[in-house]
């Protein structure tokens, strides 16, 4: 790839960075899993488009993000939760958004079947992920630069687990194809009954004996 080709792509990765990743997750720090899954899928078309990777290659998505340097959106919206979850709580106690962190419903009935998540699930979670314990992360976030330079390390070993975690699944796959390849034995060939030729397949045979018929 030439010199200008390179800062062109360049040129467009910044651009997605500045400007589309921000339009796209604005208000993200409680999304549904679903909807992050779908995300993330957009952020990979978008990224292979720019990369100029067509599917052809069969290059998987965390080289992907090792050629354009960036994160999956699974990380970014994990970085998202754990920082707005900071901000709420170094606000006063009058304020609105913390005041529906911490607050509980004293009135009204519960449905039936399983209970949906609350922030505070989702939230745990996240803290999960990052190794950061639920128990003591209040404490820490109400000094703003240690918090964010915490989830930043934090978001940081969880996203290199997950590409470690799928390199190594896509190591047992590939093994696993091989070995079978391996072992499996050939199908036996099939002869024709009028002029001996071979046929791997028996749709093949029959194919082929329509040519033998007898014009009437």
């Amino acid at each position: 790839m030439c010199a200008s080709g390179a800062n062109s792509i360049g040129t467009k990765l910044k651009f997605y960075k500045a400007v589309v990743l921000p339009s796209l997750l604005y208000a993200c720090e409680t999304p549904y899993s679903q909807h992050a899954k779908k995300l993330n899928a957009f952020h990979m078309r978008c990224l292979r488009s720019l990369l100029r990777i067509k599917w052809q290659d069969k290059v998987p998505d965390t080289e992907v993000l090792q050629r354009a340097e960036m994160e999956s959106i699974h990380a970014i919206l994990l970085r998202s939760q754990l920082r707005w979850a900071g901000h709420v709580l170094r606000m006063d106690e009058n304020r609105l958004p913390k005041r529906l962190l911490y607050g509980e419903i004293t009135v009204g009935k519960r449905s039936l079947g399983r209970p949906k998540k609350r922030f505070k699930d989702t939230l745990k979670e996240a803290l999960k992920k990052c190794d950061i314990p639920h128990t003591t992360w209040e404490q820490k976030a109400q000094n703003r630069v240690e918090w964010r330079s915490l989830v930043k390390q934090g978001v940081s070993r969880y996203e290199e687990q997950q590409i470690l975690e799928k390199q190594q699944r896509r190591m047992r796959r590939k093994l696993r194809l091989d070995l079978q390849s391996s072992t499996s034995s050939p199908a036996p060939n099939i002869p024709c009954p009028h002029c001996n030729k071979l046929f791997r397949a028996r749709i093949g045979l029959i194919s082929h004996l329509r040519t033998h018929r007898i014009p009437s």
